[in-house]
């Protein structure tokens, strides 16, 4: 078995606020405070795209099961955090860490 490196990021998203990001299988997101809406990869349903939607919860965490673009977004009536812990993906991680730099 191969072990793959993996980094770990807090995300924090303003009341309403949504993030639109790449992630390999594996990752984990895991709700801090506040609570988030996740939209998964968009995939074929017959002839339907489908995006599964789940609430994450402080204290919850979700492993992504396959690689795509995913939408984090929180609540209409709050802040929400979230750490996103991420296989190795050299352009997300640059993203994450600008966004974290912005967020002080």
């Amino acid at each position: 078995m191969q072990v793959r490196p993996y980094r770990q990021y807090p995300v924090r998203l303003g009341a309403g606020q949504s993030l639109f990001l790449q992630a390999k299988a594996g990752s984990v997101l895991a709700g801090t405070s506040g609570r988030l809406v996740l939209s998964g990869a968009p995939i074929w349903l017959g002839e339907q795209v489908f995006r599964s939607r789940l609430q994450l919860e402080p204290g919850q965490a979700h492993v992504i099961a396959q690689d795509g673009w995913i939408t984090l977004t929180a609540s209409p009536h709050g802040e929400a955090v979230c750490q996103v812990i991420l296989q190795d993906s050299p352009a997300l991680v640059h993203t994450l860490h600008r966004l974290g730099e912005a967020a002080g």
